[in-house]
C-alpha cells in the first residue's frame, strides 16, 4: 500500500449505530471517548454533567476505545449509584485510496468497527430494567465517593497487613 495514500475514511449511511451523531437521539448530554483521551479529563467532565443537574448522561466509544469506556463507567459507579445500560452495535467504515503512481486504479477497502453506547442514570425510571444490557447500581458498600484509598481511612489492606505483621 506504499503506492496509495488514504484520500476519504467515513461511515456509511444507514449503518446500525447512527446514534453516534453529533446529538444524542436521546436527548442526554453525550460524552465520546477516545483513544487518546484521559480518563480523569472523561471521568471530571462525566461528574460535573451530574452535579449541574444532569440526571443521565451516555458515554459512546468505538473501538480500542470500548474498553477505556468500560474502565470510566465503573469508576463513575463507584462514585454515584447509578444504573447502568450497555448497548453494542457495528458500523460499516469506507476507505478510499487513491493512487499515488499512474496507472492504478483506486482502491476502496470496507470494513466493520464495533460501537459501545453506555447508559448511566442516577433514577431508574430512564432505563429499561428488562433490557439485556442493563445493571442496577452497586450496593451502598461497593460505593466510595471522592478518592478512595483503604489506607487513608485507617483501614490495613491484605498488602499493608502482611508486611506489618510479618
Amino acid at each position: 500500500m506504499e503506492k496509495y495514500r488514504l484520500v476519504q475514511e467515513h461511515k456509511v449511511e444507514g449503518s446500525e449505530t447512527e446514534g453516534f451523531a453529533a446529538t444524542d437521539a436521546s436527548g442526554f448530554p453525550e460524552v465520546r471517548i477516545t483513544q487518546q483521551g484521559k480518563p480523569r479529563n472523561y471521568i471530571s467532565y462525566a461528574m460535573s454533567l451530574f452535579t449541574d443537574g444532569s440526571t443521565t448522561i451516555v458515554l459512546k466509544a468505538m473501538g480500542r476505545a470500548i474498553n477505556k469506556a468500560v474502565t470510566i463507567a465503573e469508576i463513575l459507579k463507584r462514585k454515584i449509584p447509578l444504573h447502568q445500560q450497555n448497548t453494542l452495535s457495528s458500523v460499516e467504515m469506507v476507505d478510499v485510496y487513491e493512487p499515488m503512481e499512474e496507472g492504478l486504479d483506486v482502491v476502496t477497502s470496507r470494513r466493520y468497527v464495533s460501537c459501545m453506547t453506555i447508559t448511566l442514570s442516577q433514577t431508574p425510571e430512564a432505563l429499561d430494567p428488562s433490557h439485556t444490557g442493563y445493571q442496577p447500581p452497586l450496593s451502598e458498600r461497593d460505593i466510595h465517593p471522592g478518592d478512595y484509598h483503604a489506607s487513608a481511612r485507617g483501614e490495613a489492606t491484605r498488602t499493608t497487613q502482611t508486611l506489618i505483621y510479618s
